[in-house]
């Protein structure tokens, strides 16, 4: 099957100048992925672990602090392979939001609070469509229709908005142009459940809809389970398993996901769940061998000295973990 996207080896890292001494955060640390059509492949693990940055750099949207040190990046643009790193911003701008586009975190971001909605839709839409505003404005009403907005909030600026209906909105800036891969970072953030719902269900019907493919980033291993369809798990800057998301569910690999999966809550379970032991390390100074090792009771020497690989256990199931090599 083609890839849409391909990683290999990615190193991001946040270089920071603190008052003449410098730090390095291993936030995404030789990191490899294939990301392929029509599938919504999610990236999950606890906050701090990489998973916004991992996002950053697939987008190749790296800002200072952030510095791509090393790896290769490459999109499957009309059936050729390219390699974006090697690319200048113009050509990747162009590329931004009808190729890749990106929900963000918080709607605000996206949102210019001192203008209307369809000023928004207009900017987005002129700067890739050679067509007239009447003709931009007739295709966000039609888009919104579709999505099953309301034409009104057009007309509206974002404070006018819900929370729920400011990220409906963004979803629907992101997919104006039907790109082949969204980017969502957390888009349920901030929203209560019913929003939230909502926000999951507009995602997986466009993914229906344009059979394009869909990278979600969550800590949420609920919202995992309910809508993508394969899945990696980071921890401290590395992805530890990756596969089929039912059956990372079935049946982990990895001890870090076993503790994912059990912390969450079961209809009738009364039993009190119990976190993870310990705390994530320092992206700035991490553990040697295994990062997991420190909180992992099934830790061994060799754990504390060698690093595992991300190795193929099963077909499509990879986890790097020396518990599996028997």
């Amino acid at each position: 099957m083609e890839t849409l996207i391909s990683g290999k080896n990615l190193k991001a890292y946040y270089v920071l100048d603190l008052w003449g001494s410098k730090k390095v955060v291993k936030a995404v640390d030789n990191v490899s992925l294939d990301i392929l059509p029509n599938e919504i492949y999610g990236i999950a693990g606890e906050s701090g672990c990489g998973k916004s940055t991992l996002l950053k750099a697939l987008l190749a949207l790296l800002d200072p602090p952030l510095r791509l040190m090393d790896g290769e990046l490459l999109y499957n643009i009309e059936g050729r392979p390219t390699n974006v790193t090697l690319l200048k911003s113009e050509t990747i701008r162009k590329l931004r939001w009808s190729f890749i586009s990106y929900i963000p975190q918080g709607s605000m971001h996206v949102l210019n609070p001192v203008k209307r909605v369809r000023d928004t839709f207009i900017e987005i839409l002129s700067s890739h469509v050679k067509k007239q505003t009447k003709e931009f404005l007739d295709l966000a009403v039609q888009h919104l229709k579709d999505l099953g907005l309301p034409e009104r909030v057009l007309n509206m600026f974002p404070h006018q908005l819900s929370g729920g209906m400011r990220q409906r909105v963004t979803i629907a800036l992101a997919t104006v142009l039907k790109p082949r891969v969204i980017f969502a970072d957390e888009p349920t953030t901030a929203l209560d459940v019913v929003a939230q719902r909502a926000v999951m269900q507009l995602i997986r019907k466009i993914q229906n809809d344009l059979k394009n493919t869909v990278v979600l980033v969550t800590h949420d291993m609920g919202v995992h389970a309910q809508i993508t369809t394969r899945m990696a798990i980071m921890y401290a800057g590395k992805i530890v398993e990756e596969g089929p998301t039912l059956e990372i569910f079935k049946n982990p690999l990895h001890p870090y996901t076993r503790y994912l999966i059990q912390s969450l809550p079961a209809i009738g379970d009364k039993k009190l769940r119990s976190g993870i032991p310990g705390s994530p390390p320092s992206l700035v100074a991490p553990p040697p061998g295994c990062r997991f090792h420190p909180r992992c009771p099934h830790a061994s020497q060799r754990c504390r000295e060698e690093e595992p690989l991300l190795k193929e256990i099963k077909p499509g199931h990879k986890v790097a973990c020396f518990l599996m090599e028997g």
